[in-house]
């Protein structure tokens, strides 16, 4: 087992309410140097998560064994132990305390008290371990006449970035007066719209681990000294440079997978619709169940009367009753004419009083006869001109039956895919107005399913929206923090070195906090070589 060469990071995030209150903490550690194989490691942390890898390990009490395959480890877990610093917050409006989430938008002066409490004190020393604290927040423009304890405040002309360092127990474990302001830190400012701010925290008990206590009594070598606790808080600003970086490279990410959910969608959208005109296409054919059923009940009747045309009175028996009915109606003129002839005949020797009673009573008899064959020749007259009508009629009629039943029989076998009319009955009719009703049923759920598709992905896409937004404000943040400790860095920090040459003399107490900044091994464990606090005080 290799642990000669491991290096342990350890880095604790606490999220505050406006007072100060802790709500929750989560505890990363980084472990780094490894070489493969079986890595041992110790802590105290609960709940523990892989969250970079998928290295392997087992927890026996305090002691973990990875897998390594020689990359850096990542993990986190959480701890019910009390944090090192605690924040006290309180804030006034025009002199007055508030409750900071209940003035949004009042005018007025701002006043923000921030007491800190440092929790950890070697009663054998007698003094405080040496945290070094960094507190960062962020004003809009309209906030004005800006001031702050212990740090600085940069201005781009839209935001003002404040910066301010403490040192809480410093001034206890050393007696310097200089160190007396560094256990509070005050932000003044007058506003036109109050809006919350959060407020961070940086938090770190290692800046002064790199001191070499024998360089102590010597001002050259303290200076020095003080030159590797610059150092650090380089490591402090690159660390937040990095976090920068990986912050981007997030924020590109995001978005190109918020791209990739529009696409989708906006390919779900075209199928969508696309699945709506088939579905209208395929939802007229329901009426093909109506066309095809009448269509067959029509083919049927005309069937049937070809076959009465068939089975009827044929061609050759019109033309034989014409011919008879001509021959009778003929006969019958002739009739006519001889009554006519002879009722004129009869009717000259009436007008000279000449005739018999014999003949008198011929003529009557005739002229009862004359409207009875004039009867019966109309209605040889009717019946020959409707026989030759019917016989005239009868092969139109049949051609048009035949001609109509070719044109639906064509249809029948294109709408069904059948090759013979043979195969056109009740039955298939019934299957066929089935097939097509399954195909309307199926387009219809297809078109509900793609529907629900693009409503899913509809819900997605506003959530990645969401997700995007958010990160972009995040990483707007990680650059604004990462200016401030550059900041701080370059003149804030400046400031606790200065204290170098008072330092010298008391130079055994310095002994005493360099010593306790080596000897910290950290919050959730006891190998740890670096520890960061951050603290976020929010609402």
């Amino acid at each position: 087992i290799n642990t000669l060469a491991l290096t342990k990071t350890e880095i604790i995030y606490s999220n505050l309410d406006y007072k100060g209150n802790v709500k929750n903490t989560t505890i990363t550690n980084q472990l780094s140097n490894l070489d493969k194989g079986l890595i041992t490691d110790y802590t105290n942390l609960d709940d523990i998560v892989n969250i970079n890898g998928k290295e392997k390990f087992n927890k026996d009490n305090k002691k973990l064994e990875w897998t390594s395959t020689g990359k850096d480890i990542f993990y986190k877990g959480k701890i019910n132990n009390e944090l090192p610093i605690k924040i006290n917050t309180t804030y006034y409006l025009n002199g007055e305390e508030v409750n900071p989430t209940k003035i949004k938008n009042k005018s007025g002066h701002i006043k923000i008290d921030i007491d800190l409490t440092n929790n950890e004190y070697d009663k054998e020393l007698g003094m405080y371990v040496p945290y070094v604290v960094d507190a960062n927040t962020i004003l809009n423009n309209n906030n004005t006449n800006i001031g702050v304890t212990n740090g600085t405040i940069i201005s781009n002309g839209k935001k003002n970035i404040i910066t301010a360092i403490a040192s809480p127990g410093l001034y206890k474990s050393t007696g310097i007066n200089e160190f007396k302001t560094l256990d509070n830190i005050t932000i003044e400012f007058d506003t036109t719209k109050y809006d919350f701010n959060e407020i961070y925290f940086v938090i770190t008990p290692k800046l002064l681990d790199k001191v070499d206590l024998n360089k102590l009594n010597k001002v050259d070598e303290l200076n020095n000294s003080l030159n590797t606790l610059q150092s650090s808080m380089n490591q402090v600003v690159d660390g937040s440079k990095t976090l920068v970086d990986g912050s981007n490279s997030l924020n590109t990410g995001l978005i190109e997978l918020n791209n990739g959910i529009k696409e989708a969608l906006d390919g779900s959208k075209e199928i969508t619709n696309g699945l709506n005109e088939l579905n209208n296409g395929i939802s007229k054919f329901k009426s093909l169940t109506e066309l095809t059923t009448k269509l067959y009940n029509t083919y049927k009747t005309n069937e049937e009367l070809l076959n009465n045309i068939q089975t009827g009175v044929t061609q050759t028996q019109l033309e034989e009753g014409i011919k008879n009915a001509t021959a009778q109606k003929t006969q019958l003129e002739n009739q006519l004419n001889e009554v006519n002839a002879g009722i004129k005949q009869l009717e000259q020797g009436e007008q000279l009083g000449a005739l018999t009673e014999e003949q008198i009573a011929q003529l009557n008899n005739l002229r009862q006869t004359k409207p009875q064959i004039e009867a019966g020749i109309e209605q040889l007259t009717k019946g020959i001109i409707e026989a030759q009508n019917n016989l005239a009629s009868l092969p139109a009629a049949a051609a048009k039956i035949t001609g109509a039943d070719e044109v639906i029989k064509e249809i029948l076998l294109a709408l069904m895919q059948v090759p013979d009319i043979n195969y056109v009955n009740d039955e298939t009719i019934n299957q066929f107005n089935n097939q097509i009703n399954l195909l309307v049923n199926g387009a219809n759920k297809l078109t509900e399913g793609s529907n629900s598709l693009s409503s899913g992905l509809e819900e997605i896409y506003n959530g990645s929206n969401k997700l995007v937004e958010g990160n972009n404000k995040l990483n707007n943040g990680t650059k604004e923090l990462s200016e401030g400790l550059e900041k701080l860095n370059t003149e804030g920090i400046n400031k606790l070195t200065n204290y170098g040459n008072k330092l010298i003399n008391y130079k055994n107490k310095v002994k005493s906090l360099v010593n306790l900044s080596k000897n910290y091994t950290g919050f959730a464990s006891d190998n740890v070589n670096k520890t960061t606090f951050i603290y976020k005080l929010s609402k």
